[in-house]
């Protein structure tokens, strides 16, 4: 990889190799991806509480939250042997916004 730096004041000029800087790009957009995924992830938890937090904010117990999922009125999606319920779904049986602590 050819770089040349020339610094000047406030300037700063790079030369290099066409196909280096196309490599340089394509890696900035990866880590971009990788970035964009991430934070996806942690926002998708976000809509997600298990049966405890399920059960505080309808201030049940976790049998109570448990039967109503056997019930079908509240929907689980189990992951690792943990059920866990869609944010979404709580508020649209609360009638409102769920507040979190």
């Amino acid at each position: 990889m050819y770089k040349m730096f020339n610094i000047n004041e406030s300037n700063l000029s790079i030369t290099m190799k066409m196909e280096d800087l196309k490599a340089l790009f394509y890696y900035w957009e990866d880590e971009r991806a990788k970035k964009q995924a991430e934070a996806e992830r942690e926002n998708e938890k976000k809509e997600w509480y298990d049966s405890r937090q399920t059960a505080k904010i309808f201030n049940k117990s976790i049998s109570t939250i448990n039967r109503w999922k056997h019930s079908g009125y509240l929907t689980a999606r189990t992951i690792g042997g943990m059920d866990y319920y869609s944010k979404r779904e709580i508020e649209l049986k609360m009638g409102g916004v769920v507040y979190d602590d």
